[in-house]
């Protein structure tokens, strides 16, 4: 214990010097010593409490201090991170919306690159394109330059070509001219004029080779003209004589077939279009009465009413008939010198159907255009035909006789009317009913149109059609979806309360736009040779 306090006091700094004991004392002095040895190490540890006490509190301090110090540089620094951190964040927003735009100009930029290189594409293309368009344009300008050749010598031959049809026509006019004036002469002289100016006389007719074709309106002959050698389609035509009834009437009736004959002619004479056949001449001059012409003769072929073949048809009765009284006493005969045809469009489509030749839609709808060409000119001139059917529409040929196609070549014609013996009286005045000219004209021309209307059902069906004699007469053949097409674009459903030739035409023509038809419905429509009648297939082909 001893040595404890006096460890206790020297670290305390309390030890006084003391003498040392003898080891083991136990005197009195030793207890009383013992007692001040605990009351210095109470001392002791009362003054090392105190002392530890205000280390600890001056120690607490300054850690206090200092925690102060580094809280209060804490609060500096959360300050300065907190500013930092919003000068970053409005750095990162700053960035962000450069990057954004940075991104938004990337892609335009991309976008203008794409566009750029589709550009860059599409311009090689064109310059493709434009490099192919220029080879074609110089191809182009090539065949525009042969065609301008080909155009300038085709004018050329159009040129050498109507100057010659213009110097044929004025030398046909002359000779036309001049063969008036030689009828005129030989009328007055009381001369015969056919067997003048023609090769055979009206007696010298052979009828299997120069009768054409006779009927209610007269006879047609071919004859040759003694100055050209041009072959012309006389019709003779008798006025029919009246029976046993009074001499007024009889006198009257003989009269209006006199009229009749001279309308037809005064209307022939006004008519000048590709589609009607061409008036030359005509005249009346009196024949004597024996003459065969007043006879029927012998038919050389197995139609009664319609001995083709090859330019004017006529109607349906023979002129006069074998029992009818001759007479010395001259009667007066009216001659009409028309262009000569090589066939009428009952005698092809007989033909036709005999061959077996396939027919085309295009070639029925060409004819069909052809007579509403015809129609359509003399109903423009109030002049109706009044007899419209197969046997009076004639295939004319274009090229005429003194251009015949090579051997093996087709003809070029086009369907022409004839035979207007049924010419209409409409363009005169009021007849003796009270009927106006206008009305007459409407109801002959819708006549006109009624009959054309055969003629299409007629050309556009697989039936056969009868005549009046019941005789059935071939057609040709057309197949039955485009026959159905044509007459719908004629017909259709329309009911047309005032037909007309220009409406029907219209109807073609819309009908050939719609079928994509290359040739024009005006083109001429080729006939082979081989269907010609054997009384003009020498004159209009190349033996």
């Amino acid at each position: 214990a001893p040595l404890a306090v006096t460890r206790i006091e020297q670290g305390a700094g309390l030890s006084q010097p003391t003498g040392s004991l003898p080891p083991g004392g136990t005197s009195m002095g030793d207890t009383q010593l013992s007692h001040d040895g605990e009351e210095r190490i109470l001392g002791a540890f009362a003054r090392l409490e105190l002392r530890i006490e205000q280390g600890v509190r001056e120690e607490r301090d300054e850690r206090q201090a200092q925690i102060n110090g580094m809280y209060q540089m804490l609060l500096e620094k959360n300050a300065d991170i907190a500013k930092l951190m919003k000068d970053h964040e409005q750095q990162y927003q700053s960035l962000h919306t450069k990057v954004q735009k940075l991104e938004a100009e990337i892609q335009r930029i991309s976008e203008e690159e794409d566009r750029l290189r589709r550009r860059l594409t599409e311009k090689d293309e064109t310059i493709e394109t434009l490099e192919e368009t220029a080879r074609r344009k110089d191809e182009l300008v090539q065949e525009l330059e042969e065609t301008v050749r080909r155009k300038d010598e085709l004018l050329q031959d159009l040129e050498k070509k109507l100057r010659a049809e213009k110097l044929a026509a004025s030398e046909k006019d002359e000779e036309m001219q001049d063969l008036k004036e030689q009828v005129k002469k030989l009328l007055a002289n009381g001369e015969p004029v056919f067997g003048t100016i023609f090769r055979k006389s009206l007696a010298d007719v052979i009828p299997g080779n120069d009768l054409l074709g006779r009927g209610n309106y007269g006879t047609v002959y071919k004859a040759e003209l003694k100055t050209t050698q041009t072959v012309y389609a006389v019709k003779v035509i008798v006025p029919r004589k009246a029976g046993n009834i009074q001499e007024e009437m009889k006198a009257s009736e003989e009269r209006k077939a006199e009229m009749k004959v001279l309308d037809e002619m005064k209307a022939l004479e006004e008519l000048n279009s590709d589609y009607i056949v061409a008036y030359n001449l005509s005249w009346s001059e009196g024949v004597p009465g024996d003459n065969p012409l007043f006879s029927a003769p012998k038919s050389p072929s197995t139609h009664d009413s319609k001995i083709e073949e090859g330019s004017v048809s006529v109607s349906d009765q023979p002129t006069t008939t074998a029992t009818q009284e001759r007479s010395s006493s001259p009667r007066k005969v009216y001659f009409m010198v028309m262009e000569l045809c090589p066939m009428s469009l009952a005698h092809w489509c007989e033909k036709t159907r005999e061959s077996g030749r396939q027919v085309t839609m295009l070639v029925i709808m060409r004819l069909l255009h052809h007579v509403l060409k015809g129609l359509d000119f003399i109903h423009n001139r109030k002049i109706n035909h009044g007899d419209i059917h197969l046997w009076n529409i004639l295939l004319g040929c274009d090229d005429g006789q003194d251009k015949r196609p090579p051997p093996g070549h087709p003809l070029k014609c086009r369907a022409k009317l004839c035979d207007f013996g049924g010419l209409s009286s409409a363009c005169a005045a009021e007849d003796a009913s009270g009927q106006n000219t206008t009305a007459r004209q409407q109801e002959s021309l819708e006549k006109d149109m009624e009959a054309f209307s055969k003629v299409v059902n007629t050309l556009c069906c697989e039936e056969r059609e009868k005549r009046e004699e019941g005789e059935e007469l071939p057609l040709p053949v057309l197949k039955s979806a485009d026959a159905k097409k044509i007459k719908e674009a004629v017909f259709g459903e329309r009911l047309d309360k005032e037909p007309k030739a220009s409406t029907y035409m219209t109807r073609l023509e819309e009908l050939r736009n719609k079928e994509e038809l290359d040739l024009g419905l005006q083109t001429p429509v080729e006939i082979p040779v081989e269907m010609l009648p054997p009384t003009v297939k020498s004159i209009f082909s190349k033996q």
